[in-house]
């Protein structure tokens, strides 16, 4: 038998088996019609002459075939068809018997291939399927009609299947064996979609390299493709064990976010519900008259409270009502939070002299504080902004060690009585807070 140098297509080796068939029907016919003409006999089978000639014209058919079906390489029957073939000549066995032999074989054959090639089945996603077909290819009980059904039910079976691969092999035949005629179509077939025109999903990569690649058939592309598909579902447990893990640590994630946002509902609700600073539930005596205070109507002096809810070194100074807070306020002022400028300050001049600190507008200055001891926690006061301007530089040499310039006392203070309002409302939330002036 001559040996193929190249393994064809599927559809190759069925256009092959259809011209053999075609060509075997047409040489009998011919035999039987030349019997009857020249040999007289009703049937060729009873002639001598020809009946040889009819089994010869099957032999060669199976045996000496030139193109590469499915029996090709299975060596075995080629010599169980020899014995078959001499004893048909002799009228031993009918030819119907050998049919059903070659049938036999060819199913044979048919579950070979499905055993051996598993990518038959790398498109279908049922285990139950894989399973069940696998069982049935050990099972002699179980039919061929069985076992197709079985690969139906795998892949799926268009209902115009049979027309479509008649069209395309047809097609095929058409190319005449022209590579480039044949490429084009195995694109239009294989990776084009019909209505698009597009390239089918996933298929991009693999029809570039087809295309790329003259010397690349067909079946090695769809191999490459089917390998790349049976590896895939391989690893599909490992891929889902990883997706059910990201799945999980998403899930974590989300109640991780969900409970923070929750502890910070919490929180800012608990914050809310703070009326005022803890530091402000424990208060000391009255400064003037040592009565106990009502936590609920309380004069304050700011600068001791600001300092104290900073967290800084200091007590806070409480005055019971209003009039005790002007008996008292002042002189806790004067002691607790004099000017920083001392003998320099403005208000008191050296000589004895007491400048006017009013503002351009004849309204008058607010205090003001050093930026750095506010960082410190505590409040550096001055008595004005000019008092501020000429003493700050000394000061900052003095307790921070560090050089200024007088070009940067602007940015060394802040406005006393808008500090200490953001610091006292800061610390405490939905407290109503009035400045005495």
């Amino acid at each position: 038998m001559v040996q193929p140098a190249t393994t064809p297509e599927h559809w190759t080796e069925l256009i092959a088996a259809r011209r053999q068939r075609r060509v075997l029907t047409e040489q009998v016919a011919a035999l039987k019609r030349s019997c009857a003409s020249e040999c007289g006999k009703k049937h060729v089978s009873e002639c001598p002459k020809c009946w040889p000639l009819v089994i010869d014209k099957m032999r060669q058919r199976y045996i000496e075939s030139p193109d590469r079906e499915w029996f090709t390489s299975r060596k075995a029957f080629h010599q169980e068809l020899e014995e078959l073939f001499a004893d048909a000549k002799e009228h031993r066995i009918s030819i119907r018997q050998i049919e059903a032999r070659i049938e036999s074989e060819k199913e044979a054959w048919y579950r070979w291939i499905l055993r051996k090639h598993a990518e038959f089945l790398v498109t279908c996603n049922d285990d139950l399927v894989h399973d069940e077909l696998r069982g049935m290819l050990d099972d002699p009980d179980r039919s061929r009609d069985e076992v197709v059904e079985m690969m139906w039910r795998g892949i799926g079976k268009p209902p115009d299947w049979a027309e479509r691969v008649d069209a395309f092999a047809a097609r095929v035949a058409a190319a005449g064996g022209n590579s480039a005629a044949l490429k084009k179509l195995y694109v239009d077939e294989f990776f084009l979609d019909k209505e698009t025109s597009e390239p089918l999903e996933d298929s991009k990569p693999y029809l570039d390299e087809y295309l790329s690649n003259e010397n690349m058939g067909i079946e090695e592309i769809l191999g490459k493709i089917m390998k790349d598909a049976q590896e895939s579902r391989n690893l599909r447990p490992q891929r889902d064990m990883h997706t059910a893990r990201l799945d999980d640590l998403r899930r974590a994630k989300m109640a991780d976010e969900l409970n923070k946002k929750q502890q910070a509902k919490s929180q800012a609700q608990a914050a809310q519900e703070r009326v005022v600073g803890d530091d402000l539930y424990n208060l000391p005596p009255c400064l003037v008259c040592g009565k106990t205070l009502d936590t609920h109507d309380v004069f304050s002096c700011p600068i001791c409270q600001a300092v104290t809810q900073m967290g800084g070194k200091k007590e806070l100074t409480v005055f019971c009502s209003e009039e005790c807070h002007a008996a008292g306020f002042d002189d806790h002022t004067s002691e607790a939070h004099a000017c920083e400028s001392g003998e320099n300050c403005v208000q008191e001049r050296s000589d004895g002299q007491v400048d006017d600190v009013e503002m351009d507008d004849g309204t008058a200055q607010d205090g003001f504080i050093c930026r750095e001891c506010l960082g410190l926690k505590r409040v550096t006061a001055f008595c004005s902004e000019r008092c501020a301007f000429e003493n700050v530089v000394n000061h900052y040499k003095r307790n921070h060690e560090a050089k200024a310039d007088a070009d940067e006392v602007s940015s060394l203070v802040r406005p006393m009585q808008e500090t200490l309002e953001s610091i006292l409302r800061r610390e405490n939330p939905r407290l109503h807070m009035e400045w005495l002036t």
